[in-house]
């Protein structure tokens, strides 16, 4: 731990984030939690806190369920030189708040092969220049991409309304589990509460949002997560379809060298799960389940 005291409330923990982005170190967040306990509302307040703390106030708008909003914000158009501020269009000032409030569509490690996300990750892993402090939320902090989860420095669990529960990373050099999962997990079965988990840090409490806080949220939530389900759903049918083509291909491909191979097996040699994996860049166990008829 950076300070030299644990955040006893939202504020403390806001503005020990604050000194953490303003010394030069990475500091995304992710919020887990069953639904319905209150992520979104501990973001959101913790964002506006983290605004006063760093002297860029946080508006409610700067929520999002879109990885193309979400990566302009943080590079902005690449395509456009920087106006006087240094900043391209889209791009947010140095030290601004993002919530990103359903991780899960962005960052879910069975994705791990979706190009969007792989770029996205690496733009994550090459952004601390731009000392953003993004917060996300997911229900199942596991369910996140390796790559991602390792950019995390608080994992902040919300057990009920009104509570969380702090984790930071292990700063282990020696650690290949910077969570260490595994032991806290026993620790935790054991008690039943995170006090003694070693990457544990501090409980603190946090208030619900007042009405007009609410419909803001609500209203914003409606109108961006519908339109950044559109775009994904779109581009799974899209990505649906180019896999199907290139499975029907591959097939065509092994029945068209099995029958030459049988007219001449002397002149043509067998067509391996490598061959083919090389030449397409997918794996051999791929290819293997495509050739079975097993994907």
């Amino acid at each position: 731990m950076m300070a030299s005291t644990k955040p006893k409330n939202l504020k403390a923990f806001a503005d020990l984030l604050s000194r953490l982005i303003h010394s030069d170190r990475d500091c995304n967040i992710a919020t887990a939690g069953m639904t319905g306990e209150g992520k979104s509302t501990l973001s959101f307040q913790l964002l506006k806190e983290y605004g006063k703390a760093s002297g860029v106030p946080w508006p409610l708008d700067h929520t999002t369920w879109s990885r193309k909003e979400l990566l302009k914000w943080i590079d902005g158009d690449k395509s456009k030189p920087p106006n006087s501020k240094g900043l391209r269009p889209g791009q947010l000032p140095e030290f601004s708040g993002i919530h990103v409030d359903e991780l899960f569509m962005l960052f879910y490690r069975r994705n791990w092969f979706n190009e969007d996300q792989i770029d996205s990750i690496g733009t994550l892993n090459m952004c601390r220049d731009r000392h953003l402090l993004i917060v996300g939320n997911i229900p199942n902090f596991w369910d996140l991409d390796t790559a991602y989860t390792s950019r995390i420095r608080f994992y902040v669990y919300v057990p009920r309304r009104g509570v969380a529960w702090i984790f930071e990373q292990d700063n282990n050099p020696f650690s290949t589990d910077k969570w260490n999962t595994a032991l806290n997990k026993k620790i935790f079965q054991k008690n039943r509460h995170p006090y003694k988990c070693p990457n544990f840090i501090q409980e603190i409490f946090f208030s619900d949002l007042s009405p007009s806080e609410k419909r803001g949220y609500l209203a914003l939530r409606n109108s961006k997560r519908v339109d950044a389900i559109d775009v994904d759903k779109d581009k799974r049918e899209r990505y649906g379809k180019i896999k199907g083509q290139r499975d029907a291909l591959l097939l065509l491909v092994y029945d068209t060298h099995d029958r030459l191979r049988k007219a001449s097996p002397e002149k043509i040699s067998k067509l391996t799960f490598k061959d083919v994996a090389d030449v397409i860049d997918i794996s051999q166990e791929a290819v293997r389940l495509i050739y079975h008829g097993d994907r």
